[in-house]
């Protein structure tokens, strides 16, 4: 048998290679990354006078999504009846304890089969871990939500939230979920910023090709 290049023949160790690769690559992360201070939150300009509330709101709405508030929980009951009446949605998808609580003596159809082929598009309604002011993202989980698939296999994805999880900074986020789950972090967690955006061949902006094409905020007032 010939091999070519000076008949070189493939004899080093697999699990040698992947190791010198795998040490490469962490020498170099370390010394890439040693410069920054996690505590520094210049990186987004944050002004504490103007509010949580106010700046993840017009941030929110910056990135491009979909805000609504409700004084009481039954207002937003009978506001969800009206949008699914309004935009034809057959069926609302959810995998989440406290969405299915929250409506279990309303008429609203509910599903948790994210995959059916013969569904057109996607509704999923969840709830979330908090939003951050910082950058007008919204943090969801596995464990809130019921399940991955809630928030990625959604076309339109509507997140249900409190004004007290509204935090200021992405610390804060981080500081939160180890405070409530301790030690047992979930599995998925994935922070969104808007509709999901990419750009084609020719850099035109196309908007839900790798997540939802809608996304929309409730912010409920805790009086339930």
């Amino acid at each position: 048998m010939n091999f070519p290049f000076g008949g070189y023949k493939d004899c080093t160790n697999k699990e040698q290679i992947l190791a010198k690769v795998r040490s490469a690559i962490l020498e170099k992360d370390e010394k890439h990354f040693s410069t920054i201070n996690l505590q520094d939150d210049t990186w987004i300009p944050f002004k504490e006078e103007d509010g949580n509330e106010f700046t993840f709101i017009e941030r929110f709405k910056e990135n491009g999504g979909i805000f609504m508030y409700f004084e009481e929980m039954g207002h937003f009951k009978e506001a969800m009846k009206q949008f699914v009446t309004e935009n034809n949605w057959s069926t609302l998808l959810t995998t989440s304890p406290f969405i299915k609580e929250i409506f279990s003596d309303s008429e609203i159809e509910f599903s948790d089969d994210y995959r059916n082929p013969e569904r057109k598009k996607n509704v999923s309604i969840i709830d979330c871990e908090c939003m951050i002011a910082q950058t007008g993202s919204i943090l969801v989980s596995d464990v809130t939500a019921g399940s991955r698939a809630a928030y990625s296999f959604a076309d339109t994805l509507l997140i249900v939230g409190r004004p007290s999880q509204i935090v200021a900074k992405m610390k804060d986020a981080f500081w939160l979920i180890k405070e409530k789950y301790c030690d047992n972090t979930p599995a998925e967690m994935s922070i969104i910023s808007g509709p999901s955006r990419s750009t084609d061949i020719e850099g035109q902006v196309i908007t839900g090709v790798f997540g939802c094409k809608q996304l929309a905020l409730f912010l409920v007032e805790e009086s339930y």
